[in-house]
């Protein structure tokens, strides 16, 4: 058997390897427990567990109960990024889009913004143009459209949240 012979019967090998993985895994179901899920390097997302159902997608979420978990975050909490996804109750596995990395974000405004201006965490995991009274926040970004109300979803550039303190 030559070479190439050899490599391409490795290379058929592995895809089977790999197909049968996949097909274990199907019929395993969502019984199937992942280890190590959140470990190694990331790009845009880790993926993370609730720390409570998640029925409104998009808004901002900080640090839950421990490193693995995550929780809404209010104004005055760093955020970590969004969740574009759903969850039905706590402890389920979601993916955080982290943010100042990757492509843009969809999220919630609690106040009308106009494009170009910046956003900053508001409560409720939402955001909103700069306060106008003493607070302290976050800059999460900048809105690349408009929020007429309350519950708008927004597109947003996303930075790396920097601490605002507006005395």
């Amino acid at each position: 058997m030559n070479t190439i012979s050899l490599i391409l019967c490795l290379l058929a090998a592995i895809v089977c390897a790999c197909a049968f993985g996949a097909h274990i895994g199907k019929k395993l179901g969502s019984k199937t427990t992942m280890s190590n899920i959140a470990e190694g390097t990331h790009d845009n997302s880790v993926t993370r567990l609730t720390d409570a159902a998640i029925t409104t997608r998009h808004l901002l979420y900080k640090v839950g109960s421990d490193g693995n978990h995550i929780a809404v975050s209010g104004a005055t909490d760093i955020p970590m990024g969004t969740v574009a996804d759903e969850a039905t109750a706590a402890e389920e596995y979601v993916a955080l889009q982290l943010l100042g990395r990757g492509p843009t974000r969809l999220m919630v405004a609690n106040e009308a913004i106009t494009v170009g201006e910046q956003v900053f965490t508001a409560a409720s995991g939402k955001v909103q143009d700069l306060p106008g009274s003493t607070a302290t926040v976050y800059l999460v970004g900048t809105a690349l459209t408009a929020a007429s109300a309350d519950g708008d979803l927004i597109e947003v550039d996303t930075c790396v949240p920097v601490k605002t303190v507006i005395a």
